[in-house]
């Protein structure tokens, strides 16, 4: 009720929402050639908002306070073993209009509900919690101000299945999900055929939102399936377009293909969408500019390579605002929450500034990961954790300096340690050798599953893709990595109880067979015996017993 109240007052005192594609009126980019613009952009990701986190909840079960208490308080900011509290919301949302009020765009890539099951929020749950954000978001920041949401995983009921349907489904989140305040009509009318679109910019970029969800590897709804929803066509359009205008394009989803660089096991794409989308923005690569993902709650980035190896495009990933830690995902954790500020010109991606709120400094935590000191009652300070520019010594992050960086990271382990502390948001793993070092190097630079699978074997020693597979069937089944194909125990598994079943069933067949066997001849002795308990008159005429 008390989110409803502050939306519904914030609705009142909001300036009117804009019924067309915003201007970026406090900057007069029609004076500035394109060679010469430069500008910033938001992104926020994996927000997870949790309606039941309550301070005096139980960290075990999500800091719900529906379950008895551990008798520890969880901070008002959020915990480690839990999504984000609305606090946690507004403060980032607070956060970046504090640091920069008036970006060109701000990109919302996906997932806003949370990781619980008791019960899995339903849509009602979802559109209430997309359009508490919506709202939050449209109101701190100028009208003036784009705001590009994209679909998560979790933004469905149930989770991960999105169909091919038009605007029965994807158009309630325009209605009910507030989106059709924030979007223009033709960016609305694209995104009710399968909740993509594209936005251009006036410095000559055009963001293309994408909906991957449709390739995911767990969406059953779509395994045998070409096309869904026409989104391959619609982006090679859309490329084409950009190509012949001389306009940069900008790739914006949530989840990535290619493999999770803590636990590189299974694809996140169903194998055979993963190679369909490799190739076509590989097609292309000389009109995008980036691509921009979230999904994986860490902080990296993967290269686009073509099959001799040549680096195309790069897909940078930014770590979550929720500081959930995934336990059942195997090579899961935690991260502190985190938002990220991109700086670009009309060709280039040219560096961006990682902001996060650090929860152990924040709460003074001891060693323990649970053991997590009250709430704060003043709103708690964002760090600028790093710039990718000056930590890593680049000239921008174009394809070219990304494909040294990561070389870099291969030939020197110290600037490798600097890299997988930053992949938790400054949460302290300590050091990353062996099958963990190699797991992270293969995932950046090998998105194809055959050339992952060949890097992963290429140990004699520690054939770590081995490793990483036996490991993960020894755990649950997440979002963060879907199977794309039964394990072999399971294969193995089932077979056993699919003959036990049939012995079972031959053994039940065998007895009903004795027992009518033995009925019927109790049944043929029976009818030598003389009825002599009923009364003459009382038996119908013609009676027999049997």
């Amino acid at each position: 009720m008390i989110f409803l109240l502050v939306t519904v007052i914030d609705l009142i005192v909001a300036a009117p929402y804009p019924s067309s594609s915003p201007i970026q009126g406090d900057k007069n980019i029609s004076e500035i050639s394109h060679s010469q613009y430069k500008g910033v952009f938001w992104q926020i990701t994996d927000i997870h908002w949790d309606q039941q986190y309550s301070t005096d909840g139980d960290e075990r079960k999500m800091c719900h306070k529906e379950y008895s208490s551990s008798g520890k308080i969880n901070g008002k900011f959020g915990n480690y073993l839990c999504d984000s509290p609305w606090p946690l919301v507004r403060n980032a949302i607070q956060t970046m209009r504090k640091i920069e009020s008036t970006p060109d765009f701000i990109l919302w890539t996906g997932d806003n509900v949370p990781h619980v099951d008791d019960p899995e929020p339903d849509f009602s749950t979802i559109f209430r919690t997309v359009n508490n954000i919506t709202t939050e978001l449209r109101t701190s920041f100028s009208e003036h101000v784009p705001i590009l949401p994209v679909l998560g995983n979790h933004d469905a009921f149930p989770k991960d299945d999105f169909p091919i349907a038009g605007e029965e489904f994807y158009g309630q989140y325009l209605t009910k999900g507030g989106w059709s305040l924030v979007l223009p009509e033709d960016a609305q009318d694209d995104f009710e055929k399968g909740g993509f679109y594209e936005y251009s910019l006036p410095s000559n970029v055009t963001v293309l939102v994408l909906n991957t969800n449709l390739y995911y590897g767990p969406n059953d709804l779509l395994q045998n399936v070409s096309d869904p929803c026409g989104q391959f066509a619609w982006i090679r359009e859309k490329l084409q377009i950009a190509g012949e205008e001389g306009r940069k394009v900008i790739i914006a989803a949530h989840a990535p293909p290619g493999y999770f660089e803590r636990f590189a096991a299974v694809p996140f794409f169903s194998v055979y969408y993963n190679d369909i989308y490799l190739d076509l923005l590989n097609e292309f690569e000389e009109v995008i500019m980036a691509q921009i993902y979230g999904h994986e709650h860490t902080d990296s980035f993967k290269l686009f390579t073509t099959a001799t190896g040549e680096v195309k495009s790069v897909g940078f990933l930014a770590p979550s605002l929720t500081p959930w830690y995934p336990a059942p995902v195997p090579g899961g954790t935690p991260v502190n929450p985190s938002l990220r500020l991109y700086s670009y010109n009309s060709s280039t991606l040219l560096d961006y500034t990682q902001f996060h709120l650090n929860l152990a400094k924040t709460y003074k935590l001891s060693s323990s990961l649970s053991k997590m000191s009250k709430g704060l009652s003043k709103e708690p300070e964002w760090e600028e954790f790093y710039q990718a520019r000056k930590m890593f010594k680049l000239e921008s992050l174009d394809a070219n300096s990304m494909a040294r960086h990561y070389q870099n990271l291969v030939d020197n382990d110290e600037l490798f340690q600097t890299y997988y502390l930053l992949n938790s948001a400054g949460y302290n793993h300590g050091k990353c050798v062996g099958c963990c070092k190699r797991t992270q190097l293969c995932a950046i630079a090998n998105v194809r599953i055959e050339d992952l699978n060949h890097c992963m074997n290429n140990n004699e020693t520690n054939n770590c893709l081995t490793l990483n597979k036996t490991f993960y069937l020894d755990h649950v089944h997440s979002d963060l990595s879907p199977p794309s194909s039964a394990p072999i125990f399971v294969v193995i598994l089932v077979t056993l109880g699919m003959s036990l079943m049939v012995i079972l069933t031959v053994s039940l067949g065998v007895m009903i067979v004795n027992v009518v066997i033995r009925r019927h001849r109790l049944m043929r002795q029976e009818r030598g015996i003389q009825v002599s308990d009923l009364n003459f008159s009382l038996r119908p005429k013609g009676y027999h017993p049997f």
